[in-house]
């Protein structure tokens, strides 16, 4: 949120610079990000955390300051309607209370488009906002104050009343930005006769929009489901300053002060004349709510002594009211616009903000009852293994977008109040999160990326997972027997290979990969103990355009799967050694191959692969492969009369899966 110290100083006596400010701010929990100075005034860039949606505005933020200071707000929003002669009717029709508890209108003539005042367009300008007309620009303004989103509506442009209700499924509406959207039931819109005329809390509609002819407008003040105007915003992909804030549940409270407030603004600065009452469908809400209190809790949870007179202060600064100021149990009021505390420690936290955490002493416990957790030491492990390799570790946060889910969605867990509308679950791979880090590092000219995380996965209705995840894209490194050539599937193969034999994962086999983020014929899963533990190969190239290879392992699998190496004498015979060119399927796996020969020699072989080749010569769907095959005896040195038995057994073996002996 961007707020200028000017109009804060208007609400509450500031006796600090905007430098000083931003540091009593942060002692009680709210990140002044940037302070930027412009002529006469100072801009602060302000990070809300999302369960703080009353400080959104600038009372929301003079309400802060002054509960911190001591002082009280110099002003107040509650403004009352001029009496009507004539009354203009609009019928207002809510077909569900639930989602639309609050809904206002009020009808106005006479209206004069123009230019706004400077103090409106530059205060506008400051937070962000381009000024447009008088009409929309005052809109604006009671939204960054008061933290109450409105919006006006063309009079002559609505038929029949408004109706506040779901969308059918195939509605369309154009919008102010003149992009034509698509409409669900899960929608909630604000129509007439005729259709939609606004995405409500979110946008309005083209038709229905003020213009330069426009003489009578219907002001809209109302209060939305916020997981509505959520989940909304981020299906049609449209977040405005209103949908910020209904997400985050605006005043119900405020709904009618807003309203008024603004309409005050408009026959002051829009010629405009009210013709109406306001509609109002819930003109006394119920939204006071008590909560009990323990003074005697509030130095047991924070762990120091607070005097119940302080307590009491600064629940009162706060706007709240106490009901009981003589013993220990007592209950609090809760204003409407602090809907984020619900429960006893939620005023604990309040009490212990504003009495500041730093007066809290700091204490350190050490017990050794429990034992390290074991994962814990294998990820030092890990970490130090993926370094000696040559990548460079990551952290990314555990959100990612929902397009990353499995197709079913079944198994995402998706966030009820997300940071950011366009990562809306928590991370179910590692891998989204590197393929950022990729495209960042070689879209700034990085030629070699390899980068890995270790971190947490999560998967609904199981428990959270610690993997580790790899990715290299762009060239090899660089060595002085070959020129530089872009990475290819070997590479991660060699990667993976190279890392498993390090952890101490000896028996191990590749198997066909059908994990969608990987293309399927360039990627092998990785199975140990009949199990498969990771993945990897290219990633799909509907998902990254670029040639990325990844891979991603499930490090409490790779722990089960752990192997102590033995030792044994090296043996004094030399090995025989043969070699052997086939021809063979394209698909066929050599881990068949490998498998199928260990089973097939009377004397004890290693069995190697040390070339791959492709050719049209040797068919469209064939590939020739050149195999190793290392015999050898720890009691004597072999002969060729002793190993010719096996050559033909394995050639017969060979030629039983369709293999052809390379001339």
């Amino acid at each position: 949120m961007i707020v200028n110290y000017n109009w804060l100083s208007e609400w509450v006596d500031i006796n600090y610079s905007a430098e000083e400010l931003a540091e009593v701010l942060a002692k009680i929990g709210i990140e002044v990000e940037e302070v930027e100075k412009t002529h006469k005034d100072t801009i602060l860039k302000i990070d809300i955390t999302p369960n703080r949606g009353d400080l959104l505005s600038v009372i929301g933020l003079a309400r802060e300051i002054a509960a911190k200071t001591g002082k009280k707000l110099k002003k107040r929003i509650e403004y009352k309607l001029p009496k009507v002669k004539k009354e203009q009717k609009i019928n207002v029709t809510v077909e569900s209370n639930e989602d639309c508890p609050r809904y206002t209108a009020s009808p106005l003539n006479n209206i004069k488009i123009s230019n706004s005042p400077n103090f409106i367009t530059e205060r506008l300008e400051k937070c962000g906002i381009r000024p447009l007309n008088n009409v929309v620009d005052i809109t604006n303004y009671v939204l960054l104050e008061t933290g109450q989103p409105l919006h006006a509506f063309d009079f002559d442009e609505i038929g029949g009343g408004i109706i506040v209700r779901r969308a059918k499924n195939g509605e369309n509406i154009v919008t102010l930005e003149e992009t034509d959207k698509k409409l669900s039931k899960e929608d909630l819109i604000i129509a007439d006769n005729s259709g939609p005329i606004a995405i409500a809390g979110i946008m309005g509609g083209f038709e229905s929009g003020i213009t330069e002819d426009t003489e009578k407008i219907i002001l809209e003040s109302a209060f939305f489901k916020p997981s509505l105007i959520r989940e909304s915003s981020r299906r049609l992909k449209i977040s405005t300053e209103s949908s910020y804030r209904f997400e985050r549940t605006a005043d119900m409270y405020m709904v009618g002060y807003a309203a008024c407030y603004a309409i005050k603004l408009l026959e002051k600065y829009a010629n405009g004349k009210i013709m109406g009452k306001i509609v109002d469908t819930n003109p006394n809400p119920k939204i006071s709510k008590k909560i009990p209190f323990s003074y005697s809790k509030v130095n047991e949870l924070l762990g120091i002594t607070i005097e119940k007179k302080k307590s009491i202060s600064i629940l009162e600064n706060l706007g709240f009211t106490v009901s009981n100021k003589t013993g220990d149990k007592s209950e609090v009021l809760i204003p409407s616009h602090r809907n984020d505390l619900t429960i006893e420690e939620d005023l604990i936290e309040e009490i212990g903000r504003f009495a500041g955490y730093d007066n809290i002493p700091l204490r350190f416990r050490y017990s050794n009852h429990k034992p390290i957790w074991v994962e814990n030491r294998e990820i030092v492990e890990i970490k130090k293994i993926m370094v000696c390799l040559g990548f460079w570790e990551a952290i990314n946060i555990p959100f990612i977008e929902p397009y990353w889910s499995s197709p079913e969605k079944t198994e995402a867990v998706y966030l009820e109040n997300p940071m950011w509308s366009e990562k809306g679950i928590l991370r179910n791979s590692l891998i989204p999160g590197l393929l950022e880090n990729v495209k960042r590092n070689l879209n700034r000219g990085e030629e070699i990326v390899r980068i890995f995380e270790v971190g947490r996965v999560f998967t609904k209705g199981k428990e959270e997972e610690e993997n580790v995840g790899g990715v290299i894209g762009g060239y090899t490194l660089k060595n002085w027997y070959e020129n530089d050539r872009e990475v290819d599937f070997y590479d991660i193969k060699g990667v993976v290979e190279a890392f498993l034999e390090e952890i101490k994962v000896l028996d191990y086999s590749f198997q066909n990969c059908k994990n969608p983020l990987y293309l399927e014929e360039r990627a092998l899963s990785v199975v140990s103990g009949g199990k498969a533990c990771g993945t990897f190969g290219l990633i799909n190239q509907e998902v990254c355009k670029s040639n990325v290879f990844g891979f991603e392992f499930c490090i409490k699998k790779l722990i089960n799967s752990k192997k102590e190496k033995r030792f044994r004498k090296t043996s004094v015979f030399p090995p025989l050694k043969r070699d052997i060119s086939i021809i063979i399927e394209k698909t066929a796996p050599f881990e068949k191959i490998q498998t199928l020969l260990d089973h097939s020699t009377k004397q004890k072989a290693r069995i190697k692969l040390i070339d791959v080749y492709h050719a049209e010569r040797i068919g469209k769907d064939k590939k020739s492969m050149t195999i190793r095959l290392e015999f050898y005896n720890p009691k004597k040195t072999l002969t060729d009369d002793e190993i010719e038995g096996d050559i033909k057994l394995i050639t017969k073996k060979l030629e039983s899966i369709g293999a052809v002996l390379r001339e």
